[in-house]
């Protein structure tokens, strides 16, 4: 079957990315950089685009071309975007399609702050990376609108933790940062509740996802 030029460019954007970033707002898309961190070759910084952030959660929805993904959503303040916090356990996807997850609580301590969301994808061909410029507000969560995933997607968390190249990683307890490197015959880095990750260049994936020990179970709220 031929393609007309319209239908053609419309299929384009999904046939070659590697995951979309449909909310919040991203603060911008490149297919050929996506594997850039720590926005996919954009700068963090950028606020052309802000999305209030409720403490109480968002939704955060994307669209995977993959199989199978180890999604890794993440924040930092404006003033200090080398230290992400984990604002959920990492979710392992498999099917091809929507995600989303209708509430992603915010860390209670940034309300009023302006911040950046990190989406990190752990997929068969590399780290993939994408943000939204948000503000962390108060006020009850936001609605999750059209959020559903996709007929042949599921989802659950997984103890799988996130180690970029040269990472440093130091606890809120204020103990001495520890260098480590990437992903050694199945070893993690593992932090403790409140700790912050400081990586500082990406690595490639070598070979397929590796999930770390046992799923913790169904993402209870995703809606279907």
């Amino acid at each position: 079957m031929l393609l007309t030029p319209t239908l053609g460019l419309l299929l384009l954007p999904f046939a070659s990315s590697h995951f979309l970033l449909n909310t919040p707002p991203t603060i911008g898309f490149s297919d050929d950089d996506e594997g850039v961190y720590p926005c996919g070759s954009f700068d963090a910084t950028n606020r052309k685009t802000v999305t209030d952030f409720p403490i109480a959660g968002i939704p955060i929805s994307v669209t995977s071309t993959h199989p199978e993904d180890t999604w890794f959503f993440r924040a930092a303040l404006l003033n200090d975007t080398e230290n992400w916090v984990d604002l959920l356990p990492a979710i392992l996807q498999q099917g091809t399609g929507d995600f989303c997850n209708p509430i992603v609580a915010g860390p209670a301590a940034w309300e009023g702050e302006d911040g950046v969301v990190q989406i990190v994808a752990s997929a068969p061909d590399g780290f993939l990376f994408q943000c939204a410029a948000v503000k962390f507000v108060g006020g009850a969560a936001a609605a999750p609108g059209n959020c559903k995933n996709g007929s042949k997607v599921t989802a659950e968390f997984t103890n799988e933790k996130l180690v970029l190249n040269a990472q440093v990683t130091s606890t809120s307890g204020g103990s001495q940062p520890t260098e480590t490197s990437t992903k050694t015959s199945g070893s993690t880095t593992q932090t403790s509740a409140g700790a912050t990750t400081t990586p500082n260049a990406a690595a490639a994936r070598e070979g397929g996802l590796t999930v770390l020990g046992a799923a913790l179970g169904i993402v209870g709220l995703l809606l279907v």
